[in-house]
């Protein structure tokens, strides 16, 4: 395995409301993208949605807005402490520290009506992604959306082209689009892409709902 970037999530903490807020190319239409996940997840009353990489909560508090139950996982305990301080004691929402949040899920297979996650995944390596949509899928009910809002590409050509054309776009662990869906395949899923920004997608794929055994 390569040698990985580390992350220092916990310095984030206090200025990662202030910067989203500022609409940096970044977070270009950053409440628009929100919003289109939990859309297309089908976040609804009684819903369990699972929020990766939830950081200070902003795509948890829109998944509560509509009355659903949220658990919220983040490698950062200041982060979820921000967080904590933003929910106070609601009993619909329950935030735990996860060091490896896409690729170590502490729930049991098919816990959740929607997983969901937004500007995080950029974060895992491109050989551990695979990995990553099968443990995010497993926790998924049959039927279940999984949800994701981040800055992505198409492919590898369009990842090289954005890199030349904007001068701010730092070089992290972006998805490609066109990777990802061979996983997805094998998953029994298709994945869905919807463009908001250059840089910017909104990914989502349902489960499979269970198949019903015939008659013996």
């Amino acid at each position: 395995m390569g040698h990985w970037k580390i992350w220092d999530f916990d310095s984030w903490a206090e200025r990662y409301d202030e910067a989203v807020a500022r609409g940096s190319q970044v977070h270009a239409r950053y409440g628009e993208v929100l919003e289109r996940v939990v859309e297309v997840a089908r976040v609804g009353p009684g819903k369990w949605v699972l929020d990766i990489g939830t950081g200070t909560g902003n795509l948890a508090a829109l998944c509560l807005a509509r009355d659903a139950r949220v658990v919220g996982l983040d490698p950062s305990a200041r982060m979820l402490a921000a967080a904590r301080r933003e929910f106070g004691p609601d009993p619909r929402v329950e935030l735990r520290r996860v060091d490896d949040p896409f690729l170590n899920i502490p729930y049991p297979e098919g816990r959740f009506d929607a997983v969901v996650s937004t500007y995080a995944f950029h974060h895992v390596p491109p050989p551990l992604k695979p990995r990553g949509v099968r443990e995010m899928v497993r926790v998924l009910k049959p039927g279940g959306v999984w949800a994701l809002g981040d800055l992505a590409f198409w492919d590898e050509e369009a990842e090289r082209e954005a890199l030349r054309t904007y001068a701010w776009l730092e070089e992290e662990y972006f998805a490609r689009i066109v990777e990802l869906q061979p996983t997805f395949a094998e998953l029994g899923m298709e994945l869905e892409a919807e463009q908001l920004t250059p840089v910017t997608w909104v990914l989502w794929a349902v489960k499979p709902p269970k198949r019903q055994r015939g008659p013996l």
